[in-house]
């Protein structure tokens, strides 16, 4: 058996479980990796509050690391609770004298009702000498203020947390992330949790009104990724920031890239609130270990671990970011090449309709043949768009033209394979086998939809209709109905079952790859 990844969290004890070393332990072992402690301080707390904390001596700490870095060694080291400028002082100390690489730091300080929690030489020493050897730094939007304030006048550092009701909407979190970014240089995560949205993108003022939280990663070179989530009504949410990071730094040991570690760490957690349970009298526990039970997605995300899946990832990329795609939003494609894609196409939906007919036969309640019905239906009015489409690039081209125009081979090996699924496997198979048509073209549309170099009107691009059509809410209808039937059938999947519909959905993803770079490639006379 292989050694798993080897996690070091240094961090503070949480005497009730929920947060701390006992969080991120309970994390690391979700994730399947090996975890190690070195212990800040222990504190006597529960679900209503913390009582005390004593601190760790810093020599104690030194040793700590010593043992466990000289042994056992470590891949990725994440950072909680940090009690003492000393501390801080041994924790650098050793990331430089071991070389290592890879650091997660979540910035615990300041306390739920506003309190700063590290004193000022502290502070001073975590962003002068620990965040700049950071991999990510993940503050939540009080952390990541107080922080800016240092880096912008370090002797002025308030002795409470700014209020964060000047915070109006999600560009403002995007700029609070961006600002601290170029000062600390280090890719930097600004969790949204204490600051739920609307559908607008407004903050929501009032409990009632909360749709969904924003987390906002800034990387070192400047790049921006928002990630949202909808807002989940619980009061079990102790120890969601130390857990978020310790999944992080998981996920950055498996040789996940840091965009795709905190999109997965972010589903972890979600699923860990919605799967939480009462426990104590204030806030409790995110349940940490829900993902061990059975599947290593959370609910609603199976489509995501499919496309995220180290055996599909660079292929999906390489589908949905096609030069052929491109080339239709930039219209620079030839007239003879996009035609014969469009035959092809349609021989492609005929077979997809066959397959799709074919699951709403396998459906196994009413409301899964209605749905699977409603599927089908968007395949014909798919084809028919083609039809007219063909008739308006070729005057006089018919339906019967297309119908007697040869199969293509790649074409032909990806219809029967679907063909072939629906035939001898079950519906979540036959399904697996169709959604990564239907996602893949909406977000290859999504794409070019928001690229600078697409020519985005009829009159200076023939082709910009294709990429209207399936970035169009009308499809985005179609593809979520899709989703959803899938999504609802993934809670009962066994792995067994899940590791070959990765099989199949990474066959059909390096299939439509290949459809397009056929068009490419495709000789006239």
């Amino acid at each position: 058996m292989s050694t798993p990844p080897r996690i070091l969290t240094i961090a503070g004890s949480d005497s009730s479980g929920g947060a701390g070393i006992e969080a991120d332990i309970k994390v690391i072992t979700a994730h399947k990796c090996y975890g190690m402690t070195a212990m800040t301080g222990l504190t006597a707390q529960n679900t209503t509050g913390v009582v005390d904390i004593h601190p760790i001596p810093a020599d104690f700490l030194r040793k700590v690391l010593s043992a466990v870095l000289e042994d056992v060694g470590v891949d990725v080291v994440k950072t909680g609770m940090l009690t003492s400028a000393q501390s801080i002082s041994v924790i650098v100390e050793s990331i430089k004298k071991y070389d290592l690489k890879t650091i997660v730091l979540d910035p615990v300080m300041i306390s739920t009702s506003g309190s700063i929690l590290l004193p000022t030489d502290a502070i001073s020493n975590l962003c002068s000498n620990l965040i700049p050897l950071a991999s990510l730094v993940t503050p939540n939007i009080p952390e990541a203020q107080h922080l800016l304030s240092y880096y912008t006048n370090p002797n002025m550092l308030p002795t409470t947390a700014f209020p964060i009701d000047n915070i109006n909407s999600m560009a403002d979190v995007v700029d609070l992330a961006k600002r601290l970014q170029e000062k600390c240089s280090t890719a930097v995560l600004v969790k949204g949790g204490h600051l739920p949205f609307l559908g607008d993108g407004s903050v929501a003022r009032r409990h009632k009104d909360k749709a969904f939280v924003m987390d906002v990663l800034v990387l070192s070179n400047g790049t921006v990724k928002i990630f949202s989530s909808p807002f989940i009504e619980s009061n079990n949410t102790h120890g969601t920031g130390c857990s978020l990071a310790s999944a992080i730094a998981c996920n950055i040991a498996l040789s996940q890239p840091l965009p795709t570690a905190v999109s997965n760490a972010r589903n972890y957690i979600s699923g860990a609130i919605a799967a939480s349970y009462p426990l104590g009298k204030g806030s409790g526990p995110i349940n940490h270990v829900h993902n061990v039970y059975k599947l290593p997605y959370s609910k609603g995300h199976f489509i995501e671990y499919l496309i995220n899946h180290p055996s599909v990832a660079n292929t999906w990329k390489d589908y949905v970011n096609h030069d052929f795609v491109k080339s239709i939003a930039n219209g620079t494609l030839s007239t003879e090449k996009f035609v014969w894609y469009l035959k092809q196409d349609y021989l492609f939906l005929v077979q997809f309709a066959r397959a799709k007919a074919l699951l709403t036969y396998k459906g196994t309640t009413l409301a899964q043949i209605n749905d699977c019905a409603n599927y089908l239906t968007g395949v014909i009015r798919e084809s028919a768009l083609h039809v007219k489409y063909c008739a308006e690039l070729i005057p006089g081209l018919t339906e019967r033209d297309l119908q007697s125009t040869p199969e293509a081979p790649t074409t032909t090996a990806y219809t029967r394979y679907i063909l072939d699924v629906g035939g001898n496997g079950d519906v979540a198979a036959l399904m697996v086998s169709l959604i990564s048509c239907s996602v893949g073209y909406q977000v290859a549309a999504r794409n070019r939809e928001n690229e600078e170099s697409s020519v985005k009107t009829a009159q200076g691009n023939t082709f910009w209709r294709w990429v209207e059509e399936y970035a169009s809410e009308g499809y985005a209808k179609e593809v979520q109905t899709q989703r959803d039937i899938l999504e609802e059938m993934a809670g009962g999947f066994g792995m067994t079952q899940v590791e070959e519909l990765v099989e199949i959905f990474r066959k059909v993803t390096e299939m439509e790859r290949n459809f397009f770079s056929a068009a490419v490639e495709a000789k006239f006379p």
